[in-house]
């Protein structure tokens, strides 16, 4: 999608407004921030946190707005709409404080070709194609389904029975379909530690679309002590859960997981790994 053809809206978020793509997802997007920060997860002033799959940093924001500015942000997005805003709300609000990384994560140096929804960017991703999208259509039906069922998205919407809500929502999520193909940069955490001179972590956020176990490979062992604090969406939970937690207790976190109806629904759910 060519810039000039990218409608931005503004969402209000205390003090800062972000530009966004699709209004929705930012208020999507905030309302499943305070779930990172569960299972001892904390951030403190002076921190410094990488925010991977940033999209137009919601997260970031949200950090930035907890610690009143004290904090250094790294944020990698590498879908070029997204990153232009996410570039945008870099220069806007955030002081210097954030740095936005044009780039994806993975175990090495590649190109890959990512799929982009203009009218979902959160589901962009190099794992989804036009092979795999009603599969993955399916998934997230019965995700929202399930969050209607929980109340999530207000009471009259509960009262629908899930027979009629399921076709319902389907047929809304047809926009799925409509997909563009993007060749992206994909690099290894450890060397852009190196080029960008962190020398500590104090959260490392990941929110890949499934390309979890990629960023978790690209960290090099002298690089692992750096990291106090991390925070892993895990998709394809029941396939993938296990391994992304073997990594973090390998490399001396405590670990915890976490997934609720919605996200079983869905088959994704949260690591949080701390150090003791």
């Amino acid at each position: 999608m060519a810039p000039a053809l990218v409608h931005h809206f503004v969402m209000s978020m205390n003090a800062i407004e972000l530009h966004s793509i699709n209004r929705w997802e930012a208020s999507f997007l905030r309302e499943e921030v305070d779930g990172y920060f569960t299972h001892g997860i904390e951030c403190t002033p002076g921190a410094t946190v990488l925010d991977v799959g940033a999209n137009i940093g919601v997260f970031s924001a949200a950090v930035y707005e907890r610690l009143d500015g004290d904090v250094r942000i790294y944020a990698f997005e590498p879908m070029p709409p997204l990153h232009a805003t996410l570039e945008r709300n870099a220069r806007e609000f955030f002081n210097g404080r954030l740095t936005a990384l044009p780039y994806g994560l993975a175990s090495r140096d590649d190109e890959l070709d990512f799929s982009y929804i203009p009218a979902a960017t959160i589901f962009s991703s190099s794992s989804r194609d036009q092979g795999n999208i009603e599969d993955e259509r399916r998934r997230v039906t019965a995700s929202v389904v399930e969050m209607i069922r929980q109340g999530g998205l207000g009471p009259v919407l509960r009262r629908v029975p899930a027979p009629v809500l399921t076709p319902l929502i389907s047929r809304k999520l047809r926009v799925l379909r409509r997909l563009e193909t993007h060749r992206v940069k994909v690099r290894p955490l450890s060397s852009v530690l190196d080029e960008q001179g962190i020398d500590h972590i104090d959260l490392l956020k990941v929110d890949v679309e499934g390309a979890e176990l990629e960023v978790l490979r690209g960290i090099e062992e002298r690089h692992w002590p750096l990291v106090r604090q991390a925070v892993v969406e895990v998709e394809g939970w029941q396939q993938n859960r296990d391994t992304v937690r073997e990594v973090l207790l390998t490399h001396g976190f405590k670990v915890s997981t976490e997934q609720d109806s919605v996200q079983r629904a869905g088959d994704i759910g949260m690591v949080f790994a701390v150090r003791p």
